[in-house]
């Protein structure tokens, strides 16, 4: 693989007396076999920089395919001289098959379940791009299914991740959700509040994070724009930036409404006072945002205009961004002044609740609780939603069959969007105690309409 350069048309007009012709600039890695250029590798790294030029994940990207084209030449022999004849172009189902075994069973060259379908989600959208522009017939069963946005995705039911025994966390039920915010409110049994700066913060925290699963780092840096609105009805969508499977550039997934709730009321309440009352906010390289809505933000960056989503900033940019006021779009901010909460801060927030409810309201409560569980309860409670048809009255009429599953491995398979995952088997292992939920009832799940 190489790295794209800027050409320097005045070093080339004084070397050879003449000026370069104009060509068009592409910023994206190409990559090489033998000293030529893999000419369905490079053309497909250069459309998916034109549609979405994130540097990252456009090198992340060429390596993996690299990786792949490498090991259909020189492992399984797809190594003719005619480019139409070779790896990509000539790979089959039982290439692709030793590819994954190699890379999740065998113990010299397998990688992790994260890994594997990063290099899946490569490997699928590089033959589909093939099929699209080289009528070349993709090697391996691709299903198509609806996701929340309504959008058709694909995924690749017999390549998914090695299941892992990592990961299972502590999902609770709605009641102990309940009794789970009203710790991080500190409201004891009797209705009293502990009198702390802090309750309108940690209530937004856990009940953001149990209503859309996001992860802890994404909770850590996650923006007011990308909040969306409490609207009336139990669920509404959220682009979330963990989303995996589509680009890896974000996309939709099922928010429970009522969860919003205490999140706006910081937002407009605590927050806002503190932003008022405080200093601005000055990270080192601020970039000042000129506009910001809640899907993209616009800036002046290294003296060059850019615009661009949420879902593909990064973390670092993200602490880097200064609203038009000074203050700092991220959500979650310190107690006294109005900087960023730092991962482990975070953290904290959910093991102070824990320990909050277990010591005044359930003493039950799981001792060892803690943020990721809260991913797990959502993608638990999500489940049962689906399976129990609750979804299916909020989406369009057109896609109100995709939302009616049979199965309980079916609402599976449909939460997996919502979660980012692109393996079925990561999702079950948020899910697996989904059938012990099954009993209690929906709008406990749904909140107050």
């Amino acid at each position: 693989m190489v790295q794209a350069v800027l050409i320097d048309g005045e070093c080339i007009e004084r070397l050879l007396g003449e000026r370069p012709l104009p060509v068009e600039h592409v910023m994206a890695p190409s990559i090489l076999v033998d000293g030529r250029f893999h000419t369905a590798g490079c053309h497909w790294l250069r459309r998916k920089s034109m549609v979405r030029p994130v540097h990252s994940t456009l090198v992340a990207h060429a390596r993996r395919l690299a990786n792949y084209i490498g090991f259909l030449r020189n492992d399984r022999g797809l190594d003719h001289p005619d480019e139409r004849f070779a790896d990509l172009f000539a790979a089959t189902e039982d290439d692709v098959f030793a590819f994954y075994r190699a890379r999740q069973f065998h113990a010299e060259t397998a990688v992790s379940s994260a890994a594997w379908r990063a290099q899946l989600s490569t490997i699928k959208q590089a033959h589909e791009f093939l099929r699209a522009t080289y009528d070349v017939p993709i090697p391996f069963r691709v299903v198509t299914f609806i996701n929340p946005a309504g959008y058709a995705s694909t995924t690749a039911p017999e390549l998914r991740a090695r299941t892992r025994t990592g990961s299972r966390g502590n999902p609770i039920t709605p009641g102990y959700a309940e009794l789970l915010v009203q710790g991080a409110l500190r409201i004891d049994q009797h209705g009293h509040q502990s009198n702390a700066r802090t309750v309108d913060r940690d209530a937004a925290a856990v009940s953001l994070a149990l209503g859309s699963g996001i992860r802890h780092g994404t909770l850590t840096n996650i923006t007011t724009y990308e909040i969306p609105p409490v609207v009336a009805t139990p669920f509404t969508t959220m682009r979330i930036p963990d989303f995996i499977t589509k680009g890896d550039a974000g996309g939709e997934a099922w928010i429970f409404s009522h969860r919003l709730k205490l999140v706006h009321a910081y937002i407009n309440g605590a927050r806002a006072e503190l932003i008022a009352d405080g200093r601005p906010y000055r990270p080192e390289s601020p970039i000042q945002l000129d506009d910001a809505d809640e899907d993209r933000w616009t800036a002046t960056v290294d003296g060059t205009r850019r615009s661009v989503r949420w879902a593909e900033t990064t973390d670092e940019v993200r602490r880097r961004l200064v609203n038009p006021d000074g203050s700092t779009p991220i959500l979650l901010l310190n107690s006294y002044t109005p900087d960023p909460l730092s991962y482990d801060q975070v953290g904290t927030i959910t093991a102070t609740a824990r320990d909050w409810t277990r010591l005044h309201l359930a003493p039950d409560f799981p001792a060892r609780f803690r943020t990721h569980d809260l991913r797990h309860t959502y993608a638990t409670h999500l489940t049962v939603c689906l399976f129990k048809g609750a979804v299916a009255d909020y989406v369009h009429p057109d896609f109100v069959q995709a939302y009616a599953p049979t199965a309980i491995t079916d609402a599976v398979e449909m939460a997996k969007q919502s979660l980012g995952h692109a393996s079925e088997a990561s999702t079950r292992l948020y899910t697996m105690h989904a059938s012990k939920f099954l009993h209690v009832p929906l709008e406990h799940f749904i909140g107050e309409p």
